[in-house]
């Protein structure tokens, strides 16, 4: 049976399921690919998925184990065909491969197009397929038949392939960790928390058991492991845990799964990322081994499990600050200097030695500054607030430029200009680690313990301004008429001037008159 070229613009094709494409090119339904053995199969998704996603097809993608009438047995992978640009890009891969590819619908396929017929082929003697055959394939002076003898999903196939080494693939450009997985043994996890924390990398972290420990055993394991993910890993670091047993380094892939650094799935798994799903996470490891993670991780900052050793004292009636933390990976607080301009600076705390300095200021201050403020007269000295201090840390206020000025990093929580903390924790961290709550203005000062005070204990300034004043109470005289009393009306004489105020005598000395 010969194969006839299909013309541009042909109507009337023979071969059932096919037609013409809005490019004139015959196409049916699906596509269907022969190889020889598996490894031709894997190879064509590996091509394909390093240029284009499987994602695409994987809704109709099938890959069959099929024998011949002769006993011999061959790979059919079935894909559908979504363009004829998309079967254009299979067809070149899987020739390149040494398979076949052809196309049409239901069992009837005919050889796809090639550089001898553009536009691909049509049988005209086209028979009904037998019962017992699955498949029919018409090739340029053949025609061959399949019975399907087993099926191979995807799926399976997809966690069976073992990961290739790449030489080199462990140095890893700037732009390729900037995100990174670390499975870390437990007993080493704390230690892992600490040196990220103190190197000031950004990472979160959380304790997993896997489902599965192996894509060939279905058995459970109770070991767990803590996971991190790593943001803008440094290279030193990275060759440090490279080398250190019980840490393990992984690539995410896509969303839902991640591969060991230094190897290489054979398939693109970023071009298949719906077969993982987002309720599970793999992590691929060299000697066959999958892990399934419950998805999405749910994952910790690592701020959040490391504990700081502050000293807080207490002034003014409250009791002294006691942090009770005691943890293995806490680390010491600092005070340090720092170069980064604040925009938030309000308050000043001022030395008692100043006092009478605060006195003659207050003089000059205008009124909107006077009002604004809150004092409170501590053993550590004098602490004067913005009026909103501690309901909103974000706003710039006036304060009194005298003393240390000092800038919040938290509503209520004030450290003094030009210093920092490190290490550099976030505000809600080192709150809740000095015991800040709303209600109080804690104050942290180098070189000695903090102290805090409640915020009702804060008097606006303008109270104190003014000392107590002494004032004498008036006599009240009473000038009423005594009983019985008639007043007497008297008519005098007021001058020719009398608007001005002036008796008339007066007036003509005014005028330069004599008596």
């Amino acid at each position: 049976m010969a194969l006839e070229h299909v013309a541009q613009g042909q109507t009337r094709i023979f071969i059932p399921g096919v037609a013409p494409d809005p490019r004139g090119i015959l196409l049916g339904k699906s596509c269907v690919l022969t190889f020889s053995s598996v490894e031709g199969a894997v190879s064509w998704l590996r091509l394909y998925s390093a240029e284009a996603s499987l994602d695409e097809l994987l809704s109709g993608l099938a890959i069959t184990k099929a024998t011949t009438a002769l006993g011999t047995r061959d790979i059919l992978l079935r894909i559908p065909a979504i363009s004829s640009h998309a079967a254009d890009r299979a067809a070149r891969i899987a020739r390149l491969l040494g398979g076949e590819i052809y196309t049409g619908s239901n069992k009837h396929f005919v050889k796809y197009r090639d550089d001898k017929s553009p536009y691909g082929y049509d049988v005209v003697d086209v028979g009904p397929a037998p019962a017992d055959i699955d498949t029919l394939l018409y090739g340029d002076d053949f025609v061959q038949s399949y019975r399907h003898a087993g099926d191979l999903p995807f799926e399976r196939l997809l966690f069976r392939l073992s990961l290739r080494r790449v030489p080199g693939a462990d140095r890893l450009a700037d732009s390729d960790r900037e995100e990174l997985v670390l499975v870390v043994e437990r007993g080493l996890a704390e230690g892992v928390v600490r040196y990220f924390w103190r190197n000031r990398v950004s990472a979160r972290t959380g304790l997993f058991a896997p489902q599965s420990r192996s894509a060939f055993d279905e058995g459970r394991s109770e070991r767990g492991f803590m996971l991190f993910m790593v943001r803008g890993l440094p290279e030193r670091m990275l060759k440090l845990f490279l080398g250190t047993p019980g840490v393990d380094v992984f690539r995410p892939r896509g969303n839902a799964c991640a591969v060991a650094v230094g190897y290489q799935h054979p398939i693109d798994l970023t071009s298949c990322s719906s077969v993982f799903g987002s309720d599970k996470y793999h992590l691929f490891w060299p000697g066959d081994r999958v892990d399934i993670l419950p998805g999405p991780l749910e994952l910790v900052d690592i701020a959040d499990l490391t504990k700081l050793d502050i000293s807080i004292d207490k002034a003014i009636t409250e009791k002294p600050f006691a942090n009770g933390v005691n943890d293995a990976i806490s680390v010491d607080f600092q005070l340090v200097p720092t170069v980064v301009p604040s925009a938030r600076i309000v308050g000043t705390l001022i030395d008692t030695k100043q006092r009478d300095w605060l006195k003659r200021l207050l003089f000059a201050l205008p009124p909107a500054l006077l009002r604004g403020q809150r004092v409170a007269v501590t053993d550590r000295g004098i602490l004067v607030v913005a009026e909103a201090t501690a309901a909103k840390a974000t706003d710039t206020f006036g304060v009194v430029p005298l003393g240390q000025p000092l800038k919040a990093i938290a509503p209520g929580l004030l450290l003094p200009v030009g210093l920092d903390v490190v290490p550099r924790v976030s505000p809600e961290v080192l709150a809740r680690a000095l015991g800040h709550s709303a209600g109080m203005v804690t104050i942290l000062v180098p070189d000695a313990p903090g102290f805090r005070v409640a915020d009702s204990d804060l008097v606006p300034l303008e109270r104190r301004t003014i000392a107590k004043l002494e004032i004498e109470a008036a006599e009240v005289t009473d000038v009423a008429l005594a009983s019985g009393a008639s007043p007497s009306v008297v008519n005098d004489p007021v001058g020719r001037f009398s608007l001005w105020g002036f008796p008339e005598v007066e007036n003509r000395k005014l005028l330069g008159g004599g008596e």
